[in-house]
């Protein structure tokens, strides 16, 4: 590109060839990188979608275990007052 006393520039055709052969040599890069991130992606999905069910199959658990402990604790608030008229 040269530049002339006007500020104005020129652009050959020899410069936009070139810039054009970057352009595509850049977008079959691009392409052939493709299909590779397809399958990275793809792993990853199914490596994420692993993991939400795990994380909700011990969320399930946990909670789970809640439940269990609310019973006890309500079992023994409920047969406390007996036990405490046994005592003498």
């Amino acid at each position: 590109m040269t530049e002339e006393t006007n500020g104005s520039a020129r652009i050959s055709v020899k410069e936009v060839y070139l810039q054009v052969q970057q352009i595509q040599s850049m977008l079959e890069k691009i392409a052939s990188a493709l299909p590779g991130m397809k399958d990275q992606l793809t792993d990853l999905e199914k490596d994420v979608r692993e993991q939400l069910r795990d994380h909700e199959n011990r969320l399930r658990k946990v909670e789970m275990r809640v439940w269990q402990m609310m019973a006890v604790v309500s079992f023994v608030a409920a047969i406390a007052p007996l036990i405490t008229r046994l005592l003498p």
